[in-house]
């Protein structure tokens, strides 16, 4: 039994214990599993917000299949051609489908700058991996390109169905928001800290969304403060609160200050930043010195958890989860397909 077949065999079993424990707790989510110091502890307590896990396992399981699936339709389209007899199928798409793969330096340097690879790693060896990987994306690529002709050409359909995306409900209500102007749009919330550095790298990519979309896009705030490792996040947090006390806008202007100097966050700068954007200081220094939301940033991060963010940034477009600072591109995977159901 080979690796792949191993990992398969794995999420399968991984699956199946998630859908009984779903199941379970769908049935008798009161049902008492364990007990400390005499206080019950129920199935309801323990498995809570499997949807995105459940989904993530599901989807590792699909790919997987996939890509076995399209190997086995390879070896089945090779067979079919005369020219395939005395040849593995290796042999025979490096003979009649792939053609000479010549990767350039230039690609290679543009592949390794896309990557963000500190200057002090680049060297010989890393470059010669890069040339590899590049190298395999073409061939991979080259066959890919092959089989669609051949799918038509055989009218081979493919059955085999995605796991359906989960989405989540988010309560945006009197959260500070831009955007979404339009007569369709797209909601992306960002659940957030202001001490993140990741978090400040996506605010770059949240503008390039806004030029390309526009009003098609509604950008909804929430606060999601790490306070072990960022102590200054949830007073930031508290912060814009009172910023968007005086105006919408000043939330947002004070918003990128924030993210523009978030290793420097402390109340007295929070304050200095407040002024310089024309912030009524009186009203905003007794409402930060006050913890006047304190309340309402707590309310943000328990709806974080309860929807499964473990850390930051976490986005949920139109109810769909993604995590992380990712790349442009897989925003707009989403978004476009969003839209495209109106």
């Amino acid at each position: 039994m080979n690796f792949q077949m191993n990992k398969i065999i794995m999420l399968l079993f991984l699956m199946v214990s998630f859908c009984k424990i779903a199941e379970v707790h769908a049935e008798s989510g009161k049902k008492v599993i364990a007990t400390i110091n005499g206080k019950s502890v129920t199935y309801g307590d323990v498995f809570v917000n499997n949807d995105q896990k459940m989904y993530d396992l599901q989807k590792q399981l699909f790919d997987m299949q996939s890509q076995q699936l399209q190997n086995y339709l390879i070896d089945q389209v090779i067979k079919l051609d005369q020219r395939s007899k005395g040849l593995t199928s290796r042999q025979f798409l490096d003979r009649f489908v792939v053609s000479q793969i010549n990767i350039t330096d230039e690609a290679v340097d543009q592949f390794i700058v896309q990557a963000n690879i500190p200057a002090e790693r680049i060297n010989a060896n890393l470059k010669a991996q890069a040339r590899q990987y590049l190298s395999q994306q073409e061939y991979q690529n080259q066959v890919y390109v092959w089989f669609e002709a051949q799918r038509k050409k055989h009218k081979i359909e493919l059955l085999l169905e995605a796991p359906a995306v989960p989405r989540f409900s988010v309560n945006t209500v009197g959260a500070p928001y831009t955007g979404g102007n339009s007569y369709r749009y797209v909601t992306i919330v960002e659940f957030s800290d202001f001490q993140c550095p990741y978090c400040a790298k996506a605010q770059q990519t949240l503008r390039e969304l806004q030029k390309i979309y526009g009003n098609k896009i509604k950008l909804v705030y929430k606060h999601f403060p790490l306070d072990s490792i960022h102590p200054e996040a949830r007073k930031a947090a508290e912060a814009t609160f009172c910023a968007q006390e005086q105006s919408m806008n000043k939330f947002w202007e004070l918003h990128d200050k924030f993210f523009d100097d978030f290793r420097n966050l402390k109340v007295g700068i929070m304050k200095d930043m407040a002024k310089d954007i024309g912030l009524d200081s009186m009203q905003f220094n007794q409402c930060l010195d006050s913890s006047k939301y304190a309340e309402r940033v707590d309310q943000d991060f328990k709806e974080g958890i309860s929807l499964g963010v473990e850390s930051t940034p976490a986005f949920f477009i139109n109810g769909r989860f993604l995590r992380g600072a990712q790349p442009l591109e897989n925003f707009v995977e989403i978004i476009d397909e969003e839209l495209s159901y109106w």
